[in-house]
């Protein structure tokens, strides 16, 4: 009987669902899946963005719009997602801003990111959604009715 008792209770251990809390929200380690090339083709604009490590509590990436056969470069902008005492931010320089906007991540769970930013005029929200078959919806919004979406194919990695 004691055997049984024990073997319960190392099951149900192990078996157990994963309570996803709020801490997880703070790390950016739960951002883990996002490194890698991802590439979403709208019309006849293609848009790529690049993330990498640069350490634990840094990754750096990268938007690239292009248009067109020619691929000239429409849009681009330079991504942080920094991880601090407080949380983990989305930070974008884009042209069209002088100074970067943050994001703070107001939501997460294993593969799903929602950064929020409410006293930016557009967008307010940004939601990153990996789905299977290595692909990523990006839902950039003013957090009601009004932004677009953007499905991203993951792009293999590249060996030298």
């Amino acid at each position: 009987m004691r055997s049984s008792f024990f073997a319960a209770v190392i099951a149900s251990t192990l078996f157990a669902p994963v309570v996803w809390s709020a801490d997880h929200c703070r790390s950016l380690a739960v951002a883990d899946w996002l490194l890698g090339t991802w590439v979403a083709i709208a019309g006849d604009k293609t848009v790529t963005e690049t993330w990498s490590r640069l350490s634990d509590a840094t990754f750096e990436g990268k938007g690239v719009t292009t248009k067109g056969a020619s691929r000239a470069i429409v849009d681009d902008e330079a991504l942080r997602l920094l991880q601090m005492a407080n949380g983990v931010f989305y930070v974008s320089k884009v042209a069209h801003n002088r100074l970067p906007v943050a994001f703070e991540l107001a939501d997460c769970s294993p593969s799903q990111l929602v950064f929020e930013n409410p006293q930016h005029d557009f967008p307010r929200r940004l939601e990153y959604v990996a789905n299977s078959a290595g692909q990523m919806t990006v839902r950039v919004s003013d957090g009601k009715d009004k932004g677009f979406t953007l499905t991203f194919k993951r792009q293999p990695e590249k060996t030298s």
